[in-house]
Parts: structure tokens; C-alpha cells; sequence
């Protein structure tokens, strides 16, 4: 180890500092990418893929300092920061970290580098300075790589179904850690090598896609835009859009069969490149999305109008010519305008569920009963009765045993303060948060905490 870099103990003690607070794969590594301490199996025992095991070989390439030295370096922004950071740490003499002996400023490493393999594996990758090699934090998944979706994902990898089995175990032993959560674990491994602080945005900056060109340099937006208005191929105009979207908000399929016959060919733009099936799939997914989204509003419960969305949108994938793909978008269209004009004419039975609906999207915010009568479209007190008799709940009860449920998801995230939740969740204090959390789970707030650890 290089002169004042620290000891080895103090490494590996932060390697198993990280192992024990997210049950995530560690690996210390030296300069050749050979295991120096390893601290869960998964990375090692990963699935080979063309006559290679253990850490992927783009990991391994990182490592040592190929391919991804572009993605480590932070804007000139956030460059300009660390160096007004690192001038006054060194002025002052540096910052002694407690745990591996180093003065940050004289020695600090490369900032943590995020990377997600093709097979869907997060791994952290922190270069140490000197010959210490790096620390390697990984492979986790931000969700589950199960099922069809697995099967799927191995075959773009063109792997035989012989091995797909092996992979399905891997999959199932790796941790699945959320993005955010996952963001935390690199900040948490700098600091206790560095003695430092970072912030998510500096990580994130770091990256580097957020500089890379949008489009190549051999063309243009302008050219196109040129090009277009030259010979009158212009988009189409947004109130046109505006106005057939809305006939699915309002389920009305007869005029939006009237408006999307009113649309040219060539106002629809080109959304790919090379190929133009590919363009006209990319249209049907973007006009379904849109097409969601618009009957929602109309009142389809979201996870109606979601699930019809995942359905259109993987069909039309699978189809293979442009006429089939035409028919298929307007299908959908018309499905979700029909889809909402059925949920209309049923609402006086499903009031409630819309309501429930209304209340799950907006928890964050103040719900009084006048807010969610008007948006039912009746008054206070019909609502109020009707919600109680199909439900057999008042809605102010409901409303404190939904937020109840989300206290209990953000008391099991780091870095969120009891005071913190009741706060965002609307309640007046945290006494009387403490007693509504207690009167639905028998526990108080920190009680629960400590169960779910």
C-alpha cells in the first residue's frame, strides 16, 4: 500500500461496514481486478457468458481504469466545486479520516462510478488512489429479474435455454436494493473513504451521459426543421392532439375517430432513423401513452388504464409490418375511450374506488372532503354517505389509515425523521401522529421502527 493511504484493516473494515448495511456484495480489488477480500458470493458465482465467469468483464475493464474513465469526471461546474473544496481542506491542513488513516484532500479517490450492466447487475465502483485498487460494490438489481421477464432478457443475450436456469438462481440470490437506496450506498462508501461529503447531484453529474451530444454531428434539428418547413411537411398542430386525446378523457370514440382521420401521414413526424417500422412503433407507444394518461383523467382507475397500456404497447412490439401496426394503435385508442365511457356509466356504483383512487395519488396532500366531492362531481354530504355505506369507512378514517400505510413505507427508508413524515403526510403534530400510527398498528411510530430493522 502507498505511504499514508491507511492500512489494509481500515479498508476492509469499511468494506464490511457497507456489507452489513446493505447485504450487497463487496469486493476490494487490486489494480488487475484479483479479489483482495470478498464479502458475499454473488458477484463470484455469477452465470458465465461466453466462456467467462465471475465479475463482468466490463466491471473488471473499469477497474482497471479502461472504458470509463470519461464517466468519472464531473462537469466543469461541479469540477470547479471540488477544487475550491480541495484548495481550502488543503490549506487547512487536510481531513483526517478516523477509519483508514488518510488525509482526504492529499489522497482522495475518484468519485464512485454507477454502472449497470446489460444484464440488468448495479454495481458501484470506487477507484481507491495509489495502488490500492478499487472497492466494488455489487451486483444488485433495483427489481426483480424474474419469470418472463427473465426468459426475455437472457434471450437478447442470445443465451441458450440450457443455461437459463443458472441464470434464474443468480438472479433470485441477488439483493434488490431501490435506486435511491442504491444512490445512498455510493455516497455512504465515499464518505468513509474520504472523509468527505457528497451529494446525490455531484454523484449523478459524475456520470457523464448528461454531456453527451443529443443527436450525431453529421446532422441536425435545424436541417430538419428546415427542410420540413421548405416543403410544407409540418407537424401536426397540438390543439389537434389536444382535442382527439380529449374524446378519450370524455370516452367519446366516435369523435375520436372523426379527429384521428383528420390527421396526414406526414404530420407525424419521423421517430427513428433507419428504420420506418421502427418510427411507427415508437408512435403507437407514445400516442398509447398519452392515450393512458388522458383516461385517467377521465376517471379510469390508473391501474386499469396501466395494465391496458402494457398490453397494447407488447403487442404491437411483436408485430411486423406498418399497416398491422396503423390498425393496432387506433384498436387501442378506441379501448381506452371505450374503457372510460364503460367506467362512466358505472360510476354510480364505483364512486368509492374512484375516491380511493383520488386519495392514493394526492396523500401528500390536503384532502378535505370538499376537494374530493368536486371531484366526483356531487356534494359533500351525498359523497360522505355514499363512501360509508359502500365501503363501511368514513372517508377521514380512510384517509388517516392510507397515510398510516405510507408512515409505515418511509419509517423503513434512511434518512427520513419521524418528525419528518408526520410533516409531510398532513398530520398536525407528532403526538397526534403518534397516536393515529398506534390506533391502526398497536405500535407507536418508533416501535415500529425498531420491529423493522
Amino acid at each position: 500500500m502507498v505511504k499514508g493511504i491507511g492500512n489494509d484493516d481500515g479498508i476492509q473494515y469499511i468494506c464490511k461496514l457497507v456489507y452489513e448495511a446493505y447485504r450487497v456484495p463487496v469486493l476490494w480489488v487490486d489494480e488487475a481486478a484479483a479479489p483482495r477480500l470478498a464479502l458475499g458470493p454473488a458477484a463470484l458465482n455469477r452465470p458465465s457468458v461466453q466462456g467467462t465467469g465471475g465479475l463482468p468483464v466490463e466491471v473488471m475493464e473499469l477497474v482497471r481504469g479502461h472504458g470509463g474513465a470519461a464517466g468519472r469526471k464531473l462537469n466543469m461546474e461541479t469540477v470547479e466545486t471540488f477544487s475550491t473544496v480541495s484548495s481550502r481542506t488543503a490549506a487547512e491542513g487536510g481531513t483526517l479520516n478516523a477509519v483508514t488513516g488518510r488525509t482526504a484532500a492529499a489522497a482522495s479517490p475518484a468519485l464512485p462510478y454507477l454502472h449497470t450492466t446489460g444484464f440488468l447487475e448495479n454495481f458501484i465502483i470506487l477507484q481507491l488512489p495509489g495502488a490500492d485498487g478499487a472497492i466494488v460494490t455489487g451486483p444488485a438489481l433495483n427489481a426483480p429479474v424474474t419469470g418472463d421477464n427473465a426468459a426475455s432478457l437472457l434471450r437478447d443475450h442470445n443465451i441458450p435455454p440450457g443455461q437459463q436456469a443458472s441464470w434464474l438462481e443468480y438472479y433470485g440470490n441477488l439483493p434488490i436494493i431501490s435506486r435511491k437506496r442504491w444512490y445512498h450506498a455510493a455516497l455512504l462508501l465515499y464518505t468513509l473513504v474520504t472523509g468527505q461529503a457528497l451529494s446525490v447531484t455531484e454523484l449523478l453529474l459524475a456520470a457523464g451521459p448528461l454531456a453527451e451530444p443529443l443527436h450525431p454531428a453529421d446532422d441536425s434539428p435545424d436541417l430538419d426543421l428546415s427542410y420540413r418547413r421548405e416543403h410544407t411537411w409540418l407537424h401536426h398542430d397540438p390543439m389537434q392532439e389536444r382535442e382527439m386525446f380529449r374524446y378519450i378523457t370524455n370516452g367519446d370514440k366516435a369523435g375520436l375517430l372523426q379527429t384521428h382521420a383528420s390527421f396526414g401521414e406526414e404530420s407525424y413526424g419521423r421517430l427513428s432513423r433507419k428504420s420506418q417500422l421502427r418510427s411507427k412503433k415508437n408512435l403507437a407507444v407514445s400516442s398509447i401513452t398519452l392515450a393512458t394518461r388522458a383516461a385517467i383523467e377521465g376517471g379510469l382507475f390508473w391501474e386499469i388504464a396501466y395494465t391496458l397500456s402494457d398490453f397494447h404497447i407488447q403487442y404491437i412490439e411483436e408485430l411486423r409490418d406498418i399497416p398491422a401496426v396503423d390498425s393496432a394503435m387506433l384498436a387501442a385508442l378506441c379501448d381506452f375511450a371505450d374503457q372510460v365511457e364503460g367506467s362512466r356509466s358505472a360510476r354510480h356504483s364505483r364512486v368509492s374506488d374512484r375516491c380511493r383512487n383520488f386519495i392514493y395519488n394526492h396523500l401528500y396532500e390536503e384532502l378535505p372532503l370538499g376537494r374530493l366531492a368536486e371531484y366526483a362531481g356531487m356534494s359533500a354530504s351525498y359523497l360522505s354517505q355514499l363512501f360509508k355505506k359502500e365501503t363501511g369507512t368514513a372517508i377521514s378514517d380512510y384517509i388517516q389509515q392510507q397515510r398510516v400505510e405510507e408512515a409505515k413505507q418511509l419509517i423503513q427508508l434512511p434518512g427520513i425523521t419521524l418528525s419528518d413524515i408526520a410533516t409531510r403526510l398532513h398530520f398536525n403534530d407528532q403526538s397526534y401522529f403518534t397516536k393515529v400510527f398506534k390506533k391502526y398498528t398497536g405500535l407507536t411510530p418508533g416501535q415500529f421502527k425498531q420491529h423493522s430493522r
